[in-house]
């Protein structure tokens, strides 16, 4: 009975029945594994989410908490205290530089040591926090762009060509963009003017498809005080030394991505690489 049972046709029957429900147990493991899977990937992001979403609504309360105080601090119409109104601005320029233009607010300090005729390394100080925000922010965009440094002699101005002519480049932040592509232009700058007295320096900047003519002085800020070239292209000239005999300055080439606050895209630009990404 057992071996008529047995038969080759029989025992294909027996498989074929017994593996519909264990396939179907297996693949409705696996489902449950993966949902559980899913499920919790989906719960760690969202409590990563909130952690970031916290912290960031607790740097900011900080930093409005930090800008409102030292912002009337130093804004407030009584006289005050030369040494006060610089510890007030280095706070600001520690905390907003890449927010805020705080060129006005250096050049305001300036004015009134300079009024004031007072010594004691006031001015100083002002240029001391005045090229540490600038080295950082430097020091932040090259990491992503390119620079290039030069000294110029401001008695050999007539006789020397462009101060800086060289192409520069950078990995091509474009998403889309094959592994390893650059963008680059090639720079010229030359030193057309300078004013002694307002230590700064008129420069021309060609490029390729462009031209830039502008005043560069020393509270200039490369995050703030830049010039467009394209939606993703941004170049910047930076006054690190004004002396009487002469200046060092620096060509800053860099993603739009990596510019302050108030160079944020569009929203139309933001749709746009939306499609295009999607697409």
């Amino acid at each position: 009975m057992w071996s008529e049972w047995l038969k080759l046709d029989n025992l294909k029957w027996l498989l074929q029945t017994a593996a519909f429900p264990v396939t179907l147990a297996l693949l409705s493991q696996q489902y449950q594994c993966a949902q559980t899977e899913r499920q919790a990937h989906e719960a760690r992001l969202r409590l990563y989410t909130e952690l970031l979403s916290k912290r960031e609504e607790a740097d900011t309360g900080v930093r409005r908490g930090i800008f409102d105080k030292v912002i009337e601090k130093y804004l407030q119409p009584q006289p005050q205290n030369f040494d006060e109104k610089l510890v007030a601005l280095e706070l600001l320029a520690l905390n907003f530089n890449d927010s805020l233009d705080l060129s006005p607010l250096f050049w305001q300090l300036h004015r009134q040591i300079q009024q004031a005729q007072r010594h004691g390394g006031l001015g100083e100080q002002l240029e001391r926090i005045a090229n540490a925000v600038k080295d950082h922010q430097i020091d932040t965009l090259e990491a992503v762009g390119a620079i290039a440094n030069e000294t110029v002699s401001f008695a050999e101005l007539d006789k020397s060509g462009p101060l800086i002519d060289r192409e520069l480049s950078f990995a091509d932040p474009d998403p889309l963009a094959p592994a390893g592509q650059k963008v680059k232009h090639h720079f010229s700058v030359e030193i057309v003017a300078h004013d002694p007295a307002a230590r700064r320096i008129l420069v021309r900047v060609s490029r390729d498809g462009g031209q830039s003519v502008f005043w560069v002085d020393m509270f200039d800020f490369p995050l703030v005080n830049f010039v467009r070239m394209s939606k993703s292209e941004r170049f910047s000239v930076v006054l690190k030394r004004f002396t009487p005999d002469d200046a060092q300055l620096t060509l800053i080439y860099f993603p739009g991505s990596r510019s302050g606050v108030k160079d944020k895209p569009f929203l139309d630009e933001v749709i746009s690489d939306l499609k295009r990404k999607g697409s």
